[in-house]
Formats: structure tokens, sequence, C-alpha cells
């Protein structure tokens, strides 16, 4: 389930866009095992670089204290900064200073290379022979290449750690908004985390020595080697055709409208929000309209953010009601491009802040930030579609990716449109809101470690979120070991179940 974004937008000159860091791969934890190109860190220079990051989170950070609290966050700070004792590697600081960062519980904060920076070609690094499901803070194999696995066994532990204590160490190196899980599953599934922390973390090597739990309930422990890179994976399972019986609309790109043979049911999937989907909606509701559907699927699950203008042309078409996409805007500064670390930041990106916002009057402990007539109508109220709002019954399928401007847009829908129906798993995005809108690059001025730093918190239009929390569905959908490696899609057929 690999995402990638693309931000075709007039005004991406302006970095406004929520939900800028959409690609999971980009949030990646590097490899242990990479090569570094640059020399080795000084103690001195690591330490100077987290002092500055901890002095600009603690000033101007919107996420600064909401999940976390200050003295914990402290804590963080105080054992990250001791715990730098010896001259490191770019990626050993990377994952010297991911759980501080995590901390924030931020989805939208996270550490990049500094430009230029190379790591080894692949075949260079070690693998698992195997992938793995991770789920509840228990680990299954999926896809492998060894016959000395199966598909469907459960991890017991690695080498004599318990694995529930491996997938821990995993989840303090992907940060998400609040206490949300699903999104550190993704990564640990089908981004290699759980490979991540075997190799960087507990510095293992072949040979392996898995302790497993079979389908019958029998534990046995086998020695596994690094089979290497190219190695066919075994099964060759069959892979299940989820369309059986939906007929694609090809006028619309990329495969995104299906109807359901006969049947008033239209599948629509919508990915992150970029420019030219507004062409993509207005074609698609009109087409629905047309066949008289009574019955839509909204797809969001693979939706990471994207424009939030283009999140609002979607509601256009759903709400019930003249509706908003988001509630408030605000900072934690009277303008957020003005603050004591501005050299360290991105400059182009502050000048886009300056044209298209600008701070307002404080309530409380923030200031509130309108949209300049560049940006556009941020607030609304947004007039629904006249000619093809859809009014039949609704279900929404989303997941431990739905994030960012995704997850607002499903937080705006729930509230904003009644009975609908959300199948799949918690949104990564809370539901409550996120932080983000401009997001920054404040560059580490000793190691030049870049960290992705959002400006602002932006509040949904949720009407009673639990704080910290994503969109939770109305039917929890889990899958198998054996679902993963068909691709069986058990949302979308709890969808039709239900429908049926």
């Amino acid at each position: 389930m690999k995402v990638t974004v693309k931000l075709g937008c007039a005004l991406l000159v302006l970095a406004m866009l929520i939900g800028c860091n959409t690609n999971p791969q980009k949030g990646k934890v590097p490899s242990e095992s990479s090569v570094d190109t640059g020399s080795i860190k000084s103690v001195e220079s690591m330490r100077n670089d987290l002092a500055i990051l901890w002095s600009a989170i603690q000033e101007m950070h919107p996420g600064y204290g909401i999940y976390t609290t200050t003295d914990d966050m402290r804590d963080l700070y105080s054992k990250t900064y001791a715990a730098i004792q010896t001259p490191l590697t770019e990626s050993q600081f990377i994952t010297a200073i991911c759980p501080f960062l995590c901390g924030l519980r931020c989805g939208h904060t996270q550490i990049r290379h500094s430009e230029g920076y190379k790591r080894s070609i692949p075949s260079q690094t070690a693998q698992l022979p195997f992938k793995v499901l991770v789920r509840n803070h228990r680990a299954w194999i999926t896809t492998h290449q060894t016959n000395q696995l199966h598909t469907g066994d459960e991890i017991v532990g690695v080498n004599n750690v318990p694995a529930k204590t491996i997938i821990n160490r995993g989840y303090d190196f992907y940060g998400d908004d609040g206490y949300n899980e699903t999104f550190k599953e993704l990564f640990l599934s089908q981004y290699d985390g759980f490979e991540d922390v075997c190799n960087k973390y507990y510095h293992w090597h072949a040979p392996y020595q898995l302790t497993l739990r079979t389908i019958s309930g029998a534990v046995r422990t086998v020695q596994i080697q690094d089979i290497g890179r190219g190695i066919p994976i075994n099964p060759a399972a069959k892979e299940v055709d989820n369309y059986a019986g939906w007929i694609t609309e090809k006028s619309i790109p990329d495969s995104r409208l299906r109807f359901l043979g006969n049947a008033p049911v239209a599948l629509l999937q919508s990915p992150p929000f970029a420019y030219a989907d507004t062409v993509v909606f207005k074609n698609a509701f009109k087409l629905i309209h047309q066949k008289r559907v009574k019955t839509l699927i909204l797809d969001i699950r693979q939706n990471t953010g994207g424009d939030i203008r283009v999140a609002t042309q979607l509601l256009f078409y759903l709400a019930d009601t003249p509706f908003q996409i988001v509630k408030d805007v605000k900072s934690r500064l009277p303008n957020p491009a003005l603050n004591s670390f501005a050299k360290y930041f991105d400059r182009s990106t502050a000048q886009g802040f300056l044209l298209g916002f600008r701070p307002d009057h404080k309530e409380g402990d923030w200031y509130h930030i309108e949209p300049k007539p560049a940006f556009g109508n941020l607030y609304g109220p947004f007039a629904l579609d006249k000619a093809d709002h859809f009014k039949g019954k609704l279900l929404v399928l989303i997941s431990g990716a739905t994030f960012s401007s995704g997850a607002l847009f499903a937080a705006a829908l729930k509230a904003q449109r009644k009975g609908v129906i959300f199948i799949g798993r918690e949104t990564a995005g809370s539901e409550e809101g996120c932080n983000g809108v401009t997001l920054q690059k404040l560059t580490l001025p000793a190691t030049k470690i870049v960290v992705d730093f959002p400006l602002m918190r932006v509040v949904s239009m949720a009407k009673k979120p639990v704080p910290g929390r994503g969109i939770m569905p109305n039917y929890p959908v889990n899958y198998s070991p054996n679902d993963i490696v068909t691709q069986n899609d058990l949302d979308l057929k709890k969808a039709v179940s239900i429908i049926n």
C-alpha cells in the first residue's frame, strides 16, 4: 500500500498544504547498515543541534504540551542529550533523537537526512527473509523466502527478545498524531519497520533465531539465514480479484470510479488530495447522479493528506448542509514566520506563509490565523453542489494511512452528514485536528539534518472527539496474514455485505 503524493496545485509555492509529508517512505528511519557519506558527528555538534531543536519546540511547535506533558518532554530531552556520549554517523544520530521527537506525538514532525546524503545500495544492507503483519503489539509472518517459515506463524521472539518488545521499540521511531497505533503498525508491517528495528536498534545479523507459534498453537524455534535480495517470495499465492463484478468507469482516471454490476452502487477512490481532483470529483459525481446510484462507497484508506482546499471540493457533494472543512487554525506565536530560529528555517516557506496568511486576534494562549486572498477561503461556510449532490447511503473506508487532510475531511464529513458508516481501522490523523498548514524545514546548523516542523494547529469540525484518537470505524476490520499475502480486500467486502 505504498502511496505517493502529487501536489499539483498552482499555489504550491506557498507551501501551505496540510499534509505535505504524506509519503510514508519519507518518514522511514534509515537502516543502521546505511553508509554515511559525510563525516562522523562530534558529541558537541550533536548536542548543540539537539538543544536548538528543543528550544524551537518549546517556543513555537503547535503540538508541544498537547499529548505529552511539558515535564515528560523535558525528561525525554534530558535523557536523549545525556545518551549522546560518543561520535555518531548521521544515521545513528537520527536514530538517537527519533524517540525524543516522537514524544511530541505529531505525525507531521519527521526527520530527514541532510542534503546530499547517500546511503548504501540495497544489496549492501541486511534483509530479513520474511515480511510481517503487526497488530496489537503482535507480529505474524506474511510472505517469506524460506520453507522454514509459513504464512500465519506468529513471531513469539527473535534472538530471545520478545516480539512485543521489538514492536514497542519500533513504535519509538515513527511519529504519529496523538495515541494512534495504526499508523505505526502500517510502517512496521508494510515499510520494513520491523526489519529496521532488528538491524539498527539491536544490530542483529544472520543467522536469526526465531521462536514461532504455529497456526495449530505449537511453539517451535528455527534458525534462518539472510537469504539476500532478489530471491523469489514464497509462497506464490494467488491474489484475490477484489473487483470481480465491478465495472470500471474508463472516463475517470486511475480506475477511481467503479459501478457494481447492475446494482445502484458506486465505489469512488480518493487518494491524497491533488489539484486535478477537482475535475475528477465533478465528473465522477455527475456520472453517479446520471446512473441514479443509491449507495456510494468512498475509499479514503490511502488518502494521506494533500491540499485542504481540494478536500473542500469533495465535501461539496456529500455534506448535508452548507459546511466548513476546518473550525480554526491557530499559532503559538503572533506571527510564526517571525521567530527566534528564523535563520534555521527555509526562507521561501516563511515568505509563502506571509503571502497566504495573516495572524489575527489572540484567544487564550493561541493566535487565530486568517487566510489572505492568495490562499482563498479556508473557513467557509461553503455551499453544496446543486446539480450532482449525493443524497444516498454513504459508506467510507478508512485505515492507518488516512492522515492529515484525509483525516480532517473524514472528521468534517462525520460531523456534517448524518448516517455515514465508517469501515476499516482507526485513522492515523487525530479526529480533533492536527499540526500543519505550513510545514517548515528546520535545518540543524552543525549536522545539517532537516526536521519537518509544522507552524500551526488545525482544529477539525469534530463534535465530540476523543482526545488523541483518530476517527473510529463503525465496523472494525482486521486482516489475517493470508489476507495480506493474497491482497484480499476485506474492507470492501464488508461494505458490500452491509449494503446487501
